[in-house]
């Protein structure tokens, strides 16, 4: 029994203390939060008694006032008792417009000077960031006047847009740059600039016609610097021009990304440039760019050996490409299988006619009928026919390039010395490399 009695006093003794610690602290909270009230409100009553008021005679804003209210203001939203409090943040944000229009007004004054307009972009960062978040703590305030409300709405998004484009018009300039610390800021303004304008409860009701082109714009400038940024990751480049396929510069997220891909993993390029055929298709403003992807595609497949795939991107160049500079070479690389992969000389030499009939400027497509004609009689036991035919084409191509004998002189020779007509091939033994 005199264990239990002492054990009830001592848990006594215990509750008792800890009753008075807690006493203490909550003495000690209520003085940390009467003390950051205090700091609010001084924070406010000197940011009124520092701007014009012509009830008081000032008619300008007194910076030096101004400079006490912002470091009040600016312990106060920092302050765990008073950074919920919306009107902390409304006055941040009035505060931080003074400035922001002094210093809007010393660029325009200044505007070579490279530092004034840093420092404007940096107030102009920390100004949107306040109007954004009084908006988001206003909505919440269940005591605010519903018309209050729509009119500081209306009043912190307009200082939110002037200052968003000034971000926006940084990222593009900083997307544009060779170093890499200011393609890491283009980035960082590309997505503040997206965040604010896309997600913040200050923008969501924000209509303007050209709304549509600041948040593409916005977009291009995020890809353009994370793509020249080294080591970004993977999916973010990927995430980042995917989020361009949708607007106009599809046909740059699809070329950014066959780029991206070509030395690393030829397949995804390959199909990027598939992607890219297909999503540009119907839109004249990307048919260069639409053939340039069909064309580096039908030789990547080519070079793989993957003809089945080649021939159907072919067809596409034919089909719809045939006056675009390279188109020739969907029918000289189909020639080309047939006449090394398919040794079907016939077939081959009937493409290379059709390129001739196509291109008729281009030397090659002849040429390459002719040795297939060659090839053929060759391989048919030197037939008279397919000999005579082998000769017409090489003889039709020295009357197209007299100039050019590289491509007719040797092969002629050879020809007419093998089919005994001996004064003929005299002609043309100079040619002949093997004889010199």
């Amino acid at each position: 029994m005199k264990k239990l009695v002492l054990m009830m006093v001592g848990l006594f003794l215990i509750g008792g203390s800890a009753l008075a610690q807690d006493k203490e602290a909550l003495k000690a909270q209520k003085a940390a939060m009467k003390e950051a009230e205090s700091t609010l409100k001084k924070a406010k009553s000197t940011y009124e008694m520092s701007i014009p008021n012509a009830q008081y005679g000032r008619k300008e804003t007194d910076f030096e006032k101004l400079d006490a209210a912002r470091a009040l203001i600016e312990s106060a939203v920092a302050n765990q008792y008073t950074k919920d409090d919306a009107s902390a943040w409304k006055t941040a944000a009035d505060i931080e417009f003074e400035y922001y229009k002094k210093q809007d007004n010393e660029v325009k004054a200044d505007p070579e000077n490279e530092q004034l307009k840093k420092d404007f972009l940096a107030r102009s960062i920390k100004l949107l960031n306040y109007c954004t978040k009084y908006d988001s703590l206003i909505v919440l305030d269940p005591k605010a006047k519903p018309e209050e409300v729509a009119k500081d709405h209306q009043k912190y998004q307009v200082i939110g847009v002037n200052t968003a484009t000034q971000i926006l018009q940084a990222a593009q300039n900083y997307s544009n740059s060779d170093a890499v610390e200011d393609l890491k800021l283009g980035a960082s303004y590309s997505e503040l600039f997206l965040n604010t304008m896309e997600k913040s409860h200050l923008m969501n009701d924000f209509k303007h016609e050209s709304l549509a082109d600041w948040i593409t714009y916005a977009k291009a400038f995020r890809a353009q610097s994370y793509y020249n940024i080294p080591g970004t990751p993977e999916d973010k480049i990927i995430a980042v021009y995917k989020d361009l396929m949708t607007t106009k510069y599809k046909g740059v997220a699809y070329q950014s990304l066959s780029n991206y891909y070509r030395e690393k993993d030829p397949n995804k390029q390959n199909q990027y440039l598939q992607e890219g055929i297909e999503a540009l298709k119907g839109d004249e403003s990307m048919k260069d760019l639409r053939a340039n992807f069909a064309l580096i595609l039908m030789q990547n497949l080519y070079t793989k050996k993957d003809f089945d795939g080649f021939s159907k991107i072919a067809q596409v160049v034919k089909d719809e490409f045939s006056d675009v500079d390279g188109s020739i070479n969907a029918y000289l690389m189909e020639g080309q299988i047939a006449f090394e992969e398919k040794k079907d000389y016939l077939a081959a030499k009937a493409i290379f006619l059709a390129a001739k009939e196509k291109y008729p400027d281009d030397p090659k497509c002849l040429l390459m009928a002719a040795r297939s004609a060659w090839m053929q009689a060759m391989t048919n036991g030197s037939k008279k026919a397919d000999l005579d035919e082998a000769l017409r084409l090489f003889k039709q191509l020295e009357a197209e390039n007299p100039e050019d004998p590289e491509l007719w002189g040797e092969s002629l020779y050879v020809l007419y010395n093998n089919t005994q007509q001996t004064a003929e091939a005299a002609k043309y033994k100079k040619y002949y490399k093997a004889a010199q």
